[in-house]
């Protein structure tokens, strides 16, 4: 049996990286994506896929999805609301999500297109898949560098309480052309893909 070469490109994250996939002619050849388990009862519990196992796992990295932590629960919802620490009414731009010295899990595949530190987000990793952004925001430590490639359940950093944080979280904010919208769309997108 000979397998047929197909250069796949995936409009959804860009030029990011273009890689060709090999298609198998029989069934028993394919290689089944690794599926994430999801149970509810008061939050979301999952357990991510993080490996990469070799180019037949490309397509499935491309088109792989993660929550940002093992255990979802919100702590602050997107809106308006009363500041914590500048005690006053502003808005929050992304949601806090409970964390306790955990590695924050890149949801989607993309590239780094910027890490830092600011006053308000502390230290911080975006990741840009297409036109959206994801940005993980208060972390005690930066995994990633500038301009390198994540795949969905990769490790970007570890959850900490830097820059104006009461306690230890993760906060997100996810853009679509520029623009925050709530991350809980995305992440009940994603729950629902897992």
């Amino acid at each position: 049996m000979t397998a047929n070469a197909i250069h796949a490109q995936f409009n959804t994250i860009g030029d990011v990286m273009n890689r060709k996939v090999t298609r198998q002619d029989s069934p028993s050849e394919q290689v089944d994506a690794q599926n994430d388990s999801v149970q509810e009862v008061d939050t979301i519990q999952t357990t991510p896929s993080i490996e990469t196992k070799g180019k037949e796992d490309v397509v499935s990295n491309y088109m792989s999805v993660s929550l940002p932590l093992k255990k979802i629960q919100i702590n602050s919802k997107f809106g308006m609301r009363m500041h914590p620490i500048y005690h006053r009414y502003i808005m929050h731009n992304g949601v806090d999500l409970h964390a306790r010295h955990e590695d924050v899990l890149s949801m989607l595949p993309g590239k780094v297109i910027r890490i830092g530190y600011d006053s308000r987000s502390g230290k911080f990793v975006t990741v840009q898949s297409a036109n959206y952004t994801v940005s993980y925001c208060h972390l005690s430590q930066q995994y990633v560098r500038q301009n390198d490639f994540v795949y969905a359940g990769q490790p970007l950093g570890l959850t900490g309480r830097t820059g104006a944080a009461t306690g230890e979280h993760l906060h997100l904010t996810t853009k679509k052309d520029g623009k925050a919208f709530n991350p809980v769309i995305l992440l009940n997108v994603i729950k629902d893909m897992i």
